[in-house]
């Protein structure tokens, strides 16, 4: 520690306050010059449902190049995990600054922790498809500057919003043109009793049914009339590693065009960083293949 001489203290005194004034003038220009800098913007927007009567927030990035009121922008719905909520993205990968590079809004709705994005078969009060398909996408499109068609629409997510993303996406081609899931819960069949899959879609054994349809395997066959742009990834460590395995092997053998890939990494938010990069290469590709 530097020791100041007892007969300069009035000095010393005087240097300190200099120097906290310093600190405090250079600390607020620093934050206004990170505020300049930060060239996109974020809002939270409060969206209703009409199919469950309550709102939910969303998180939206809208790019630097918004600021031009000539132009008009694809969007990239982004979902979330189980256990999440709509700041997830944002708070723990860089999507804001991707958003910004390639120029597209990205939307990140709240889609209710444990509810798997799903129109429930036994109970009418979730309608979380219909509400992301339908409400969130509507008022995105009121509100916004946006491609209001497939082409100028992805959906994405991780885990459980990587399973909302492509159930949700499939039984919609006339909202969204292309779709992608990172570690994604691709077929709820093989967790029975686990991630609260019961509550949405009844027991197993009695309305086994339920569950066949809610596999995403089971519903490919859409996808060649579709033609939608689809990307899966998914580390080798991670549970759902089979599920994605299966799923990717049955759309080759199907002839279904797709992109997948398998890289190492387990379960968790290392994993998701690295993807969302490549996600929106994919996606970036996509739209301005479709704009031409």
């Amino acid at each position: 520690m530097l020791m100041y001489p007892k007969n300069r203290h009035k000095e010393y005194v005087a240097d300190v306050k200099k120097w906290l004034i310093f600190v405090a003038v250079f600390s607020i220009l620093s934050l206004v010059l990170s505020n300049n800098a930060l060239a996109y913007s974020i809002e939270t927007k409060s969206i209703a449902s009409s199919h469950m009567d309550k709102s939910f927030p969303a998180t939206i990035v809208l790019p630097s190049a918004y600021n031009n009121p000539a132009q008009r922008f694809p969007v990239l719905y982004l979902l979330h995990g189980h256990g999440g909520d709509h700041t997830d993205w944002l708070n723990k990968t860089v999507v804001a600054t991707l958003a910004d590079h390639y120029s597209m809004i990205v939307v990140m709705p709240n889609g209710d922790k444990n509810k798997w994005y799903m129109d429930s078969p036994i109970n009418s009060n979730y309608r979380y498809r219909s509400y992301i398909a339908q409400d969130v996408v509507q008022y995105v499109d009121q509100h916004y500057r946006t491609i209001t068609t497939p082409a100028g629409r992805a959906l994405a997510g991780l885990s459980m919003g990587g399973y909302g993303a492509l159930h949700i996406a499939l039984q919609h081609p006339d909202i969204f043109g292309a779709m992608a899931s990172t570690s994604g819960g691709v077929d709820p069949r093989p967790f029975v009793g686990s991630f609260d899959l019961d509550s949405v879609l009844g027991d197993a054994n009695t309305l086994s049914e339920n569950w066949h349809n809610a596999a995403i395997i089971s519903q490919i066959a859409r996808l060649k009339m579709q033609s939608q742009a689809l990307y899966i990834d998914c580390g080798d460590n991670d549970f759902f590693i089979d599920a994605n395995r299966q799923l990717h092997q049955a759309l080759r053998a199907k002839e279904i065009p797709h992109h997948y890939a398998e890289w190492p990494g387990e379960h968790n938010w290392d994993f998701w960083q690295r993807s969302i990069h490549h996600q929106m290469i994919f996606f970036s590709q996509f739209f301005k293949v479709e704009s031409q």
